[in-house]
C-alpha cells in the first residue's frame, strides 16, 4: 500500500465543503475492490475523533451514481493526523486553512498573546507543522524522567568546607591564621575542605531549576485540562520537595559521557526546555473568526496610535430588563471602539465573503449583510453624537472601502458606515494601515 503522504490531501478551506471522488481515493489507497463505500465508511469511523477536533463533518454521498466522500469544514483552521482505512495507522496530515487562501501562520506570532492556537496532546502529526507547539509536552516528559531519576539516587563528589576540631590534609591554614590572630580563643576550630559523595550536588541543583520551569509551564492556562489534571498530583509532590532542595539557575546543562543513561535523558530534556524548542508535532486548531477579529484589532490599535485616539477592545453595552427571558442577550459587544475627544468610530469585523461577491444578488448574502449592517447601526446608536461612524471590516484580496450613509428624517441624525475589505497578509499590513488612516479622520480641537 502506498503511503498517504504521497496523496495530496490539500488545504481544505474553512466553512466550506470539499468532495473526494472514489477514483481519487481508490488510486491513493491502492484498493482494488469495487466496494469503495465500505472503505470510505471505515475512513470516517477511524478518523471520527480526529475530524471532530477540527469540527469537520464527513459523510458519504452519491454523485453521478458513484460514492463520494464529502468533508464539510467549520470555523476552525488547524491540522490533524489522518489514519489509513487500510491499516489504521497515521500516514498523513489534513490541514484546514483560511477560506481565501491567506497564510495565518505568519500573522499569529505577530499577534503574540492576543490569540494562541489550541494544541491537543492526544494527536501527533506525521509531518512538520508551521505551528510550533508550546513546550508543555517536553515538560511532561521531564517531570516523569525526573521522578525516575530520583529513584536512581545519582551521587557526585561535592567539594565542601566543614568546621572540625582537628586539622587535616586540606585544612585552610591561611584562613586559620587570620582568624586566630583576630581571636586567639578560636584556635581549636579548623576549616577543612572535603570531597564527599552527595545527591545534593550542583548538577542536580541545575536540574531542580529546570524542574521549576517545567512546573510553571504545566500550570499555565494554555495547557490542556486533561494534561493539567493528569500531572496535578505529581506537581504538588515535587513542589513540596523543592522547598528543601538547592536550586541553581543555568542557561545550559552539560551532558557528560560518564553520566548514567537516565541522567543523560533528563539533561537532554532539560536543555530542550531551557532553549524553549520542541520537536513535538501536535495537532492544533484555532477559531478563525476570532483570529480575524484579533487581526483587525491589531490594525486598528496601530491606527489609533497614529491618530492619537483611545482604543477600547470588545466593550460591553449592558442590556437591562426586569424579567429576563433565556434568549435575551446580556450585552452587546462590538470588536473595538476608537475614540478621540467627542468622536467615536465603532468597528466590527466579519470573516465573510461579501467583498469577494460584490455583484452577487443571492438572498443568503443579502440576509447576512442585513444582519451585519443592523448590528453596526445598533452599536453606533449608543452614543449621543449627531454624526455617527461605524466600520464593517471583511477579508478581501486588496484594500477597498465603500462609504454608506444612513439618515434619519425624524431625529435628523446621520450614520456613516464604511464597508472595508482588507488583505490578510503580513507584507501588506502597512498598506492596510495607511488605507485605514485615510478613512478615519478625527476633528482636532482648537
Amino acid at each position: 500500500m502506498s503511503n498517504l503522504r504521497t496523496f495530496s490531501f490539500g488545504k481544505l478551506p474553512t466553512l466550506s465543503s470539499v468532495y473526494w471522488s472514489s477514483e481519487r481515493l481508490k488510486q491513493s489507497w491502492k484498493w482494488s475492490d469495487r466496494s469503495m463505500v465500505s472503505v470510505m465508511q471505515r475512513f470516517i469511523d477511524l478518523n471520527q475523533k480526529n475530524l471532530s477536533y477540527l469540527g469537520i463533518c464527513a459523510i458519504i454521498e452519491t454523485i453521478n451514481g458513484k460514492p463520494t466522500l464529502k468533508l464539510s469544514t467549520s470555523k476552525y483552521i488547524g491540522a490533524i493526523p489522518i489514519l489509513s482505512p487500510m491499516n489504521g495507522k497515521a500516514v498523513g496530515d489534513l490541514v484546514v486553512s483560511g477560506r481565501f487562501g491567506e497564510n495565518a501562520g505568519e500573522l499569529i506570532t505577530m499577534l503574540d498573546s492576543s490569540i494562541k492556537p489550541e494544541y491537543s496532546d492526544e494527536f501527533r502529526l506525521v509531518q512538520d507543522s508551521q505551528m510550533t507547539p508550546p513546550i508543555f509536552i517536553e515538560c511532561c516528559k521531564y517531570i516523569d524522567t525526573y521522578i525516575e531519576a530520583e529513584h536512581f539516587m545519582w551521587q557526585k563528589f561535592s567539594n565542601i568546607t566543614r568546621k572540625e576540631q582537628r586539622p587535616e590534609g586540606l585544612t585552610l591554614w591561611s584562613e586559620y591564621a587570620q582568624r586566630v590572630a583576630r581571636n586567639p580563643l578560636d584556635f581549636s576550630t579548623f576549616k577543612n575542605k572535603k570531597n564527599i559523595l552527595s545527591t545534593d550536588h550542583h548538577e542536580w541543583a541545575q536540574l531542580n531549576y529546570v524542574l521549576q520551569i517545567a512546573i510553571s509551564e504545566l500550570e499555565m492556562p494554555r495547557v490542556p485540562i486533561r494534561t493539567r489534571a493528569t500531572y496535578s498530583f505529581r506537581i504538588a509532590q515535587l513542589k513540596m520537595k523543592l522547598r528543601d532542595r538547592t536550586v541553581l539557575a543555568t542557561p545550559v546543562i552539560k551532558i557528560r559521557m560518564s553520566d548514567p543513561l537516565i541522567i543523560k535523558r533528563l539533561k537532554g530534556l532539560a536543555n530542550i526546555i531551557l532553549n524553549n524548542k520542541t520537536n513535538e508535532k501536535l495537532a492544533w486548531r484555532m477559531d478563525y473568526a476570532e483570529f480575524f477579529e484579533r487581526y483587525v484589532q491589531y490594525l486598528m490599535a496601530e491606527v489609533a496610535k497614529k491618530k492619537g485616539a483611545r482604543e477600547i477592545d470588545n466593550p460591553h453595552y449592558g442590556v437591562s430588563v426586569k424579567s429576563r427571558p433565556q434568549w435575551l442577550l446580556h450585552y452587546l459587544e462590538p470588536d473595538m471602539v476608537l475614540q478621540k475627544h467627542d468622536e467615536q468610530v465603532v468597528v466590527d469585523s466579519k470573516y465573510k465573503s461579501h467583498m469577494f461577491n460584490w455583484n452577487d444578488e443571492s438572498d443568503d448574502l443579502k440576509d447576512t449583510f442585513r444582519h451585519d449592517f443592523h448590528q453596526i447601526l445598533a452599536y453606533c446608536s449608543l452614543n449621543s453624537m449627531p454624526v455617527k461612524y461605524g466600520m464593517l471590516v471583511y477579508p478581501f484580496s486588496d484594500f477597498i472601502c465603500h462609504k454608506t450613509k444612513v439618515n434619519s428624517p425624524i431625529t435628523h441624525t446621520e450614520a456613516t458606515v464604511y464597508l472595508v475589505g482588507i488583505p490578510i497578509e503580513k507584507k501588506r499590513i502597512r498598506e492596510v494601515e495607511e488605507g485605514l488612516c485615510s478613512i478615519i479622520n478625527f476633528v482636532e480641537e482648537e
